[in-house]
């Protein structure tokens, strides 16, 4: 995949249709005690995020009932996640291992390779629905159906939108590389037209749709939740000191509502922080590369395989936030790893803390919180 894709920075490299380069050494790229490490490491991300977000899948699919905007999002999420997981990582994997050689053949090199990378915007822009949902459902006060009904539709067109931004100007540049002598496939990498223009083109709009604006509509969005929430405590606080014990009934449903979407945001800042700091190093390093020659720095490798492996991480934490902040997920996740396929349908959730059932209301996604 091209978002992910070193070749093209590395020294003894050519860049042409019939190629014939100097072989780099594996050991002259990445000393192989550093090899194995980062390959253990990202092999235990990628188990750890494949299982998660497969978990999230099955919750999310098999509760029906509980159906909201959100959980559409957040399977939407999950799916991206394990395309990454399971379909871009193994490309990743390809390409570092050997660089300039490419042995999945022609149809993979001009179809598959840059389709995957449509996981990556997918991710992203679940993360901004999801983030946008909440304004809407806690700041706006939108009904759930409203959104319910038009969640369809945003899921649709972040696919399209992630096609056609990520996806669509990689199948006209990438090329399959042959070498002159006929031994075979050289390389899978993409050829721009014009170098010094398309190529930053591409990479700015990648960092400015798939980083920047979402983390600039993220913040925003949280920024109003949390003065939403701020205000509504204050005003409950202030009718309390006024009209006394008269008002302790409706002030026990503001606390509950209160407290839902305060719990709401606990879940979603640690999702954003993640996905804000494991996404820089990537954006930043691809940026820098656009100004600077950085297949001359000796740890380029190094550096590179740091932020592939933070990709991966943002890919396959989710599912871990999910399970430390919401009791409700990990009840479902028990019944998941125990078989009891029919709790799954149970709409039910039930606090141990206290005495009481309460039913989830259409507005709360039953197996994050949100």
């Amino acid at each position: 995949m091209d978002i992910t894709n070193i070749s093209g920075l590395l020294p003894n490299r050519t860049n042409g249709s019939d190629v014939s380069p100097t072989p780099l050494v594996r050991g002259e790229l990445e000393p192989y005690g550093v090899q194995i490490f980062r390959l253990c490491l990202s092999a235990v991300i990628c188990s750890v995020g494949l299982v998660g977000n497969l978990l999230v899948v099955i919750i999310t699919s098999c509760n029906r009932k509980a159906s909201t905007a959100v959980n559409y999002y957040i399977l939407n999420l999950a799916i991206a996640d394990l395309g990454i997981l399971a379909i871009c990582y193994p490309f990743i994997l390809v390409k570092n291992e050997d660089p300039i050689h490419w042995p999945l053949g022609y149809f993979t090199c001009k179809i598959i390779y840059p389709l995957s990378d449509i996981f990556f915007g997918v991710s992203i822009g679940s993360i901004v629905a999801i983030a946008i949902d909440r304004y809407k459902a806690i700041v706006r006060s939108i009904h759930a159906q409203k959104t319910l009904q038009a969640a369809k539709w945003v899921i649709i067109f972040i696919w399209m939108f992630a096609f056609i931004d990520i996806t669509l100007p990689l199948f006209f540049v990438m090329e399959y590389l042959v070498d002159v002598h006929g031994k075979g496939t050289i390389d899978c990498t993409p050829n721009w037209p014009m170098i010094n223009i398309t190529l930053p083109l591409y990479i700015f709009s990648l960092s400015f749709f798939w980083y920047f604006l979402p983390m600039a509509i993220i913040l925003w969005t949280y920024v109003q939740i949390a003065q939403k929430i701020r205000a509504s405590k204050n005003l409950h606080k202030d009718m309390r000191n006024l009209v006394g014990k008269k008002y302790n009934k409706e002030s026990k449903k503001a606390r509950k509502h209160d407290d839902q979407n305060t719990k709401a945001l606990k879940i979603l800042i640690p999702v954003v922080v993640t996905f804000a700091s494991t996404m820089l190093p990537f954006h930043v390093f691809r940026i820098v590369s656009v100004f600077v020659p950085v297949g001359r720095f000796e740890y380029i490798w190094a550096i590179y395989n740091i932020c592939t492996a933070l990709l991966l991480a943002n890919s396959s934490v989710n599912p871990i936030i999910y399970s430390l902040v919401s009791e409700d997920f990990r009840r479902r996740f028990k019944h998941v790893l125990c078989l009891q396929w029919s709790r799954l349908h149970d709409n039910v959730s039930v606090r141990r803390a206290g005495t009481f059932t309460t039913r989830m209301t259409s507005q709360r996604s039953f197996n994050t919180g949100l």
